[in-house]
C-alpha cells in the first residue's frame, strides 16, 4: 500500500492545506478529501465535489494522471533522471510526489505519506528556492557531490515562513543552497528538536546542473522513527468523513 497528500495553496495567504489522501492498494485506487478540504477558498475537484464519499477506480484518476507527462513525451526521460528514477521500476505515485504533480495552471502538489521502514523516517524531495540564492550559491549548489551531507538549520525570522528550515553546506562557510519543502517543516522540526534522537542525515541525491531549478538539487532527510510519531499530524490529515461512502468510478 503506498499513499500521497494533495495539497492546495489558499492564493489569499499563500498558506498550503492537505485536502485529500490517495492511496493504492493491490492496484486499487482510493481518493477521499480531508478535514482541510473544509477551509472556505477550497472548491472540491470536478467530477468529485461531494467530500464526505470515497472515490474508487482501479485506474489512476484522471486528476493525478494529468500531473504525469505521458512515456513517449521527450522531457519523460530527464524528468525519470532528474528524479533518480528508472523506467524499469517507474511508480506512478512515486513520481507524483518527488515531482510535486506541479501544473502552472492551479495550487496544487502532491506530497508523499512517510512511511515506516527498517524503524527510519526517510524523504526524498527537491530543494526549494534554489532560484532566489546569489550567482556564489547556486554555483556551489551545482557543485555539490552525490553523496555530500548537507544540514538543516530553523529560520524563525524568515519574514515570509516563521517554519522555514534552511539547508546548508556542512563546511565554515555554512553556505545557503536552499530550503526545505515547507509543507515538510513540521516533521523536520519535531523530529530535529526530539531529544531522544542523535542525529540525522541530510544527503544530496543527485545534482542535475542542466535541469530547471525546482528540479536542480535532490536530497534525500533520514532520521530514526521515534515511538509513537505521527508524521505529517495536524487534524487537516484526517478523513474528512469518518463512515464515508464508497463511489465507483
Amino acid at each position: 500500500m503506498k499513499s500521497v497528500f494533495l495539497i492546495w495553496k489558499d492564493i489569499n495567504d499563500g498558506m498550503w492545506h492537505p485536502v485529500a489522501k490517495l492511496t493504492r492498494d493491490d492496484g486499487v485506487y482510493r481518493f477521499n478529501y480531508t478535514l482541510g478540504a473544509n477551509h472556505p477558498n477550497f472548491n472540491p475537484l470536478p467530477r468529485m465535489e461531494d467530500k464526505s464519499k470515497v472515490y474508487v477506480s482501479i485506474e489512476l484518476f484522471a486528476f493525478f494522471r494529468n500531473r504525469l507527462l505521458p512515456h513517449n513525451r521527450p522531457e519523460f526521460r530527464k524528468i525519470l533522471s532528474w528524479s533518480d528514477m528508472f523506467k524499469e521500476t517507474y511508480d506512478e505515485l512515486d513520481m507524483l510526489s518527488i515531482t510535486g504533480g506541479a501544473r502552472q495552471t492551479d495550487e496544487f502538489r502532491v506530497i508523499a505519506q512517510p512511511q515506516l521502514l527498517d524503524d527510519e523516517y526517510k524523504i526524498r524531495f527537491y530543494i526549494s528556492g534554489i532560484s532566489h540564492l546569489e550567482d556564489a550559491n547556486v554555483e556551489r549548489v551545482n557543485k555539490l557531490g552525490q553523496g555530500e551531507k548537507l544540514q538543516f538549520e530553523f529560520e524563525e525570522d524568515n519574514i515570509y515562513d516563521c517554519n522555514a528550515v534552511l539547508a546548508t553546506t556542512v563546511d565554515e562557510d555554512k553556505l545557503k543552497v536552499g530550503y526545505c519543502p515547507r509543507y515538510f517543516n513540521c516533521d523536520i522540526k519535531a523530529l530535529m528538536k526530539n531529544k531522544v534522537l542523535k542525529g540525522y542525515e541530510l544527503r544530496v541525491v543527485k545534482v542535475n546542473v542542466e535541469a530547471p531549478t525546482p528540479y536542480r538539487l535532490l536530497c534525500e532527510f533520514s532520521t530514526k522513527w521515534p515511538k509513537g510519531f505521527m508524521p505529517l499530524m495536524s487534524q487537516d490529515y484526517l478523513a474528512h468523513t469518518k463512515h464515508e461512502k464508497t463511489v465507483v468510478v
